[in-house]
């Protein structure tokens, strides 16, 4: 039994914000606005939309935050960061005109 203080192992299940599902990729991810400096408030409401409904949106608006390195090696939650940030990186970066 896990007591209260305890690191608990870092599991990422499909209702995690970390998971990402195999069909997951750029493609699934439709953003139909190409951003153009002149349309930020409906490219930023599509955006939006499409992170939210893949559990996405906090690697954007910074409420998930990289987490912190914990001794030489990386953790498996900040691989998992790593990767899923480098795909919303990824996918604003197609969202450009």
């Amino acid at each position: 039994m896990a007591k209260e203080g305890k690191d608990q192992p870092f599991l990422i299940t499909n209702q995690s914000s970390y998971f990402l599902h195999p069909l997951d990729s750029l493609g699934a991810f439709i953003i139909a606005i190409k951003f153009d400096r002149k349309n930020y408030n409906l490219w930023e409401q599509v955006v939006s939309t499409s992170l939210k409904s893949k559990n996405k949106l906090g690697f954007i608006d910074g409420s998930i935050t990289k987490p912190k390195r914990k001794g030489e090696y990386i953790t498996k939650e900040e691989r998992a960061w790593e990767m899923v940030n480098s795909m919303m990186l990824s996918i604003l970066d197609s969202t450009k005109a």
